[in-house]
């Protein structure tokens, strides 16, 4: 289901997700929310891996965060956070695990409980949600109230391996629960040119998904030092090549999230009163 944000725009939720670890989950969430709330989009971003790495490298803390939505039916609003401007984080700890083990065992829809937590949320233009590294509730749930899904691949086999397990969950997801999520991207990450592992797992890609493989992301030492200085690429080292990658990828999304609200308007016109 569409979710149109208060500035009367579609309000995009992109879940990040590989469900192989050490992929650049979450640099690439916090890079691509830092980047869109740049472009001058406001941004949640919201952390649903328990190791809560999102909070760690942007040094933030909130007495609630989104266990406590999830569980306890707290309003997303008493718990999000500034970041900066344009952007707001909805950050998680290791308590969220325990909210894994309840969303278990609920006895029912316990795939959809996110969304519904989620539906007072609408000023916001894109929501991206940090996932965590398996095929847990919680990232069904994420992937429940997702309408994209963006898929960080380090340029290496066993990445390009996990890739044909995402396509399973899609599938999965799609037929189960009855929602249909579209691959907005694959982000190749840790790309190094010298290399041939890098330039094959990039050929490998765009022959698999064509046009949704998106600017990679180039190995860069500062894409490492950025998170223990709780900044984003773009504070800690805006001429780096890691800012300009994540530009690039930011630009990038943002013409593919017009085109499809393009295809969307050209379909409601096909379809009187949908």
């Amino acid at each position: 289901m569409q979710v149109v944000s208060e500035r009367g725009q579609r309000m995009r939720r992109i879940a990040v997700l590989n469900q192989k670890g050490g992929t650049g989950k979450t640099t690439t969430s916090v890079n691509v929310a830092a980047g869109l709330a740049e472009a001058g989009h406001r941004v949640l971003l919201v952390d649903l891996d328990a190791q809560g790495n999102v909070a760690v490298s942007l040094g933030l803390s909130s007495r609630q965060n989104i266990y406590h939505v999830l569980v306890d039916g707290a309003h997303p609003a008493d718990c999000i956070v500034n970041v900066a401007e344009n952007l707001d984080a909805l950050v998680s700890n290791t308590s969220l695990a325990q909210a894994e083990v309840k969303l278990v065992n609920a006895p029912r829809d316990r795939f959809k409980v996110l969304s519904n937590r989620m539906a007072a949320v609408t000023n916001y233009d894109f929501v991206i949600m940090d996932c965590g590294p398996s095929l847990s509730v919680l990232n069904q749930n994420a992937l429940t109230y997702a309408d994209h899904i963006l898929i960080p691949v380090s340029c290496d086999y066993l990445s390009l391996v996990g890739v044909k397990q995402i396509l399973r969950t899609l599938k999965k997801v799609n037929e189960l629960l009855l929602h249909p999520v579209s691959i907005l991207g694959v982000v190749p990450t840790f790309f190094d040119v010298r290399t041939r592992i890098s330039v094959e797992a990039v050929q490998t890609l765009r022959s698999y998904f064509k046009d949704r493989v998106l600017p990679p992301i180039r190995v860069n030492t500062r894409l490492k030092e950025a998170p223990s200085h709780k900044k984003t690429i773009f504070e800690y080292a805006p001429d780096s090549r890691g800012s300009e990658d994540y530009r690039a990828l930011v630009q990038r999304i943002e013409e593919l999230c017009a085109e499809t609200e393009s295809t969307d308007e050209e379909a409601a016109v096909e379809r009187p009163g949908a």
